[in-house]
């Protein structure tokens, strides 16, 4: 919407000229740098007279408000489940995009990494980059995907030529989330494209987090035959190392968001066990399924619906 409006009492613009500019020695060049604003755009709305798309540069400019005066608050939209697990990735997400930092997480299969990292970017989607790495991934893939997900153009464009673009593109307010980062580390290439996106950071100032998927912490990263190489990548921020099974309020979690109650003590105890086996992934299965089986059947759920489900599976097996 194009429309001219005063925006000098809007929080935004007031956080702009009482708290950033003064942090940055009122230097508007650094200010449009790590908003990805124009220097013209944020004059004209400290001035009242901007009379572009108002409520879209506003939006810009909170986004960055919130993001640096609070932390990331846990709540449950669509389907999130807040846990503890959780939380300390969406942390770690947001303590790089903050200090510009490359930080690292490491966990085991199913424990709610991705999840959080699709959080985080749902929250923060106009400056977080999810890039989910695909077996065997290039310098190339990675310039490619990291260009598509900015939505810069690529058809017939050379990896230099895209790199160029994302120098351009990326600045100090971007996160780029690598997703599955272990599967660069058995191969050559893979390792020289963490390096790119570890170039890309030093390059522009955009933070990144490496998301491993791992029992071993980063011993992963050590005892790869490109250690030596990627150290210089993940020690440039905070490392996360999630435990490897969830506790039980994260377990909890799970089940009070499909409104069930504390289950019997048998039922607690295979709960627990399928917990401890594989994380969330397999509770998950067997609760959805549940929640999907009362649906149909017009009755609301209860740990009958999953003992049922259970049964019913493991008889498969």
């Amino acid at each position: 919407m194009t429309t001219k409006q005063n925006t000098t009492d809007h929080p935004a613009v007031r956080w702009l000229a009482t708290e950033l500019l003064p942090s940055l020695g009122n230097n508007m060049a650094e200010a449009e740098r790590q908003t990805g604003i124009s220097e013209k755009t944020l004059r004209g709305l400290m001035r009242g007279n901007y009379s572009g798309n108002v409520e879209k540069q506003l939006a810009k400019l909170e986004e960055q408000r919130e993001m640096r005066l609070a932390p990331v608050r846990q709540i449950s939209p669509g389907g999130y489940i807040p846990t503890e697990l959780g939380q300390r990735v969406l942390n770690a997400c947001h303590a790089a995009k903050i200090a510009h930092k490359v930080n690292a997480i490491y966990g085991v299969s199913q424990i709610g990494k991705t999840t959080a990292a699709k959080e985080y970017r749902r929250r923060y989607p106009e400056t977080t980059i999810l890039l989910e790495l695909m077996p065997k991934p290039t310098i190339s893939y990675v310039v490619r995907e990291l260009a598509d997900a900015m939505h810069l153009p690529g058809a017939g464009r050379s990896v230099a030529g895209l790199m160029h673009a994302l120098r351009g593109a990326l600045s100090p307010r971007h996160l780029i989330i690598v997703d599955e980062a272990h599967l660069a580390l058995d191969r050559q290439q893979g390792a020289d494209a963490l390096d790119v996106v570890r170039r890309l950071s030093d390059l522009t100032g955009c933070a990144v987090v490496l998301i491993f998927t791992t029992w071993d912490g980063p011993d992963v990263v050590k005892k790869s035959s490109y250690g030596g190489q990627l150290e210089q990548v993940v020690r440039r921020g905070l490392m996360e190392k999630l435990p490897p099974t969830p506790k039980v309020d994260d377990i909890r979690a799970i089940w009070q968001a499909y409104g069930l109650g504390e289950p019997d003590e048998e039922t607690a105890r295979t709960v627990g066990a399928l917990s401890r086996k594989n994380c969330f992934g397999t509770l998950l299965t067997y609760i959805t399924m549940a929640a999907a089986e009362a649906q149909q059947a017009g009755e609301v759920m209860d740990w009958g619906h999953f003992n049922k489900a259970l049964r019913r599976m493991s008889a498969h097996d």
